[in-house]
């Protein structure tokens, strides 16, 4: 999801910061005079986009150079695209961003204090075709990444228990479900699994309450705040998604004669209903 650019006349009017991605310049082979890991920022834009940058140049308002104890220069590059533009390069790409990279993001995100960074990053997540997450995905970040990606970690937990919701169990565990070598029979056999497989169980049970009340969405659909982090109520209100609403009914209509309708859809769900205009 892109975000509303920062950039305007008056951060162009602001004083200029060396930001340097570790101790060291680095040279690269293409610009050989220029340092890959140094960019050269306006000011104020860092002072409205990062807590970090904040309280280093709010307390020495007359230093013009910052060296960020991170060597990774491509993460700073993205984050500055983002303030500058409005988008992030990697997360543009066609290919999912690996959950490594992710964590990178976050951590740059954390050092900085750039709630747009990670929740941009979520909102690159929901992009990812829901096909992709699957019980390997879930048992990778909860077995790995728990710790840091614990946002990712429940995302990926909504969209397994949806797609049990909407196309059953059968389809979920697979065919070959009463394969020893399955995915899923790996999964459930493993006693280290059980917490995981209980927490699927428990999402999996909110979610048909949910369809129940004809209120379930796809968790990639969602427009709302539900998968971002905000530090308070200032910060959420000022996101650009918690102006939309966090479902919308979408309503399918079939067999239309004269205003009326032998059946409807809601949210992608089946329910029998004579008249269209009720």
């Amino acid at each position: 999801m892109a975000v509303s650019p920062a950039m305007t006349s008056s951060h162009a009017r602001s004083p200029v910061i060396k930001v340097i991605a570790g101790e060291d310049e680095i040279f690269g082979e293409e610009s050989p005079d220029l340092p890959i890991n140094v960019f050269h920022v306006s000011k104020s834009l860092l002072l409205e986009n990062s807590k970090y940058f904040a309280i280093i140049l709010d307390s020495s308002p007359d230093r013009t150079t910052v060296r960020l104890p991170t060597n990774d220069y491509d993460v700073l590059a993205d984050w500055l695209d983002l303030i500058y533009q409005g988008a992030l390069t990697k997360s543009g790409s066609s290919e999912p961003l690996t959950f490594d990279d992710v964590q990178r993001y976050f951590k740059f995100a954390d050092l900085v204090g750039s709630e747009k960074l990670r929740n941009t990053i979520m909102d690159s997540m929901q992009d990812v075709p829901m096909h992709h997450w699957d019980l390997n995905s879930f048992w990778l970040l909860n077995a790995k990444y728990s710790s840091s990606l614990g946002g990712l970690c429940d995302y990926v937990l909504e969209c397994l228990a949806y797609k049990v919701v909407v196309g059953g169990w059968a389809e979920f565990t697979g065919r070959d479900r009463d394969d020893e070598e399955s995915t899923w029979a790996t999964f459930v056999s493993e006693a280290t699994n059980l917490e995981l497989l209980n927490r699927l169980l428990l999402k999996v049970d909110q979610l048909n309450q949910e369809k129940d009340h004809n209120r379930l969405v796809a968790p990639a659909t969602r427009k709302d705040c539900k998968w971002h982090e905000h530090a308070g109520d200032d910060t959420k209100a000022k996101c650009p998604r918690n102006a939309l609403p966090s479902w919308q009914a979408m309503v399918t209509y079939k067999d239309v004669v004269n205003g009326h309708a032998t059946a409807l859809g809601v949210n992608g769900h089946g329910q029998e209903q004579g008249g269209l205009f009720a």
